[in-house]
């Protein structure tokens, strides 16, 4: 197969760009390679104002029906997940936004992003089941594509990796090891909402350690998803699931009881001792009184739909200075900037494809449009993870999450814009009209 551009990866970030690419040169032959059959319904993610920003630079009439099928969350209920009691409620503030920064913040279902990005590109742009494993740059200045046993899955004039958190294009590129552990576990489903699950489907439920909310440490939450379902997620600190006598080796990924007697059965997301990833979960938050809502919701979901993995991140000083990419070869998405599990990764993923594809825009798909979207986006990375490492200390110290938030929304939503891809308004009716004159 030859193409134009090969994608690692069809998550968000690669369909994003995928459909940035193509908006801003309808002509480009690009294909998406994804390891994954693309059969599961994903979880619920509140999606930034500066990610619907760089949507709507992408495809204007994707982002409307997206916002049309949005929650407009009014806030999130946070309760003390040793007592049970309400600690505080903190509204969404939506009206403010939208004046300030002309959106607010949407909530909607990752296969709603993804089927929205998939639809706008042409029919078989996704191969699945098709691991890239590494590339070859060929004689000519093209990159082979390759797959499990080397395999050629195509040449193309440039690959984007675009393939999560341990990137097989990103470890070739700069072997600079995978992100970093945050000694903690994450699990999460989605499960059909039920209404003594989630009463208010327009409001997020929290629970928390007496002492508030800390990096890594415990957490549960409650998410209503468009379209009548529920997402539900925790994480726990390592020092917790080793009190449980749950081990968990961070770089296969693979948790398992050391006490187990295999007594959870076996089930796809099974580990080492035989328990399934639902019965882990449910063992690390046992015995905390207050936390019975969500603990009868992960009680009600099967085992199968329940998936648990580490927490990972970049560290600011893992960004690379000057490029992530080299020759016709870049990154985008987590590949590039591994992100905490809160939607920021997603909307820096978007903001990548429409930087993306104004630099293709601009300059063509040369090398010198991937240095220029490198040079662009790696400064901003660098400045939102080096708030967030600082703002993680600042939240282990007991500053308020209000006072934190408005420093947030500032640097990344303010001034904030992204040149549209497409044809404007106003060009579009001049070519219409150039071509109503010429007689075509």
């Amino acid at each position: 197969m030859e193409v134009d551009v090969a994608i690692a990866g069809a998550g968000p970030a690669g369909l994003a760009c995928a459909a940035a690419l193509r908006r801003a040169d309808p002509s480009l032959r690009v294909q998406l390679f994804e390891k994954t059959r693309m059969t599961g319904r994903g979880a619920a993610i509140l999606v930034g104002i500066n990610g619907l920003k760089a949507l709507k630079a992408i495809d204007p009439a994707m982002l409307d029906d997206l916002l049309s099928k949005a929650i407009k969350l009014e806030g999130s209920e946070r309760y003390n997940m040793e007592t049970g009691e309400l600690k505080e409620w903190l509204p969404m503030r939506n009206d403010e936004f939208s004046t300030k920064y002309g959106f607010h913040n949407a909530l909607l279902g990752w296969a709603d992003i993804t089927g929205a990005l998939r639809a706008a590109l042409p029919p078989g742009s996704v191969t699945p089941s098709a691991a890239v494993a590494g590339f070859e740059r060929g004689d000519g200045g093209g990159v082979r594509v390759l797959g499990e046993g080397d395999e050629v899955l195509a040449t193309a004039k440039v690959l984007i990796g675009a393939d999560g958190w341990f990137s097989g294009v990103r470890a070739q590129l700069l072997a600079d090891g995978p992100p970093t552990f945050k000694d903690a576990v994450v699990w999460r489903a989605r499960v059909p909402r039920r209404p003594e699950w989630l009463p208010n489907e327009r409001r997020t439920q929290w629970w928390v350690p007496p002492d508030g909310m800390r990096p890594g440490a415990l957490l549960a939450v409650l998410i209503p998803v468009p379209g009548g379902d529920l997402v539900w997620q925790c994480h726990a600190p390592l020092s917790r699931l080793q009190e449980k006598g749950i081990s968990f080796d961070p770089v296969t990924g693979e948790a398992g009881s050391s006490h187990s007697d295999g007594g959870g059965g076996a089930s796809a997301s099974a580990g080492a001792g035989g328990e399934s990833a639902k019965a882990r979960c449910l063992k690390v938050f046992e015995g905390l009184a207050g936390i019975g809502p969500f603990m009868a919701v992960v009680a009600g979901t099967p085992e199968s739909a329940v998936t648990e993995h580490g927490l990972y991140q970049r560290t600011p000083d893992q960004i690379p200075d000057g490029s992530w990419g080299d020759g016709m070869v870049t990154l985008a998405g987590d590949s590039a900037h591994t992100a905490y599990v809160d939607g920021t990764g997603l909307a820096l993923s978007l903001e990548d494809a429409a930087v993306l594809g104004w630099q293709v825009k601009q300059h063509g798909l040369t090398e010198a449009a991937l240095r220029a979207y490198e040079a662009a986006r790696i400064p901003r990375v660098k400045a939102v993870f080096t708030l967030a490492a600082r703002q993680g200390a600042q939240m282990a110290a007991g500053v308020p999450q209000q006072q934190l938030f408005e420093e947030r929304a500032k640097l990344l939503y303010g001034g904030l814009d992204f040149e549209p891809l497409g044809a404007t308004e106003a060009a579009a009716a001049t070519q219409t009209q150039a071509a109503a004159q010429a007689g075509v």
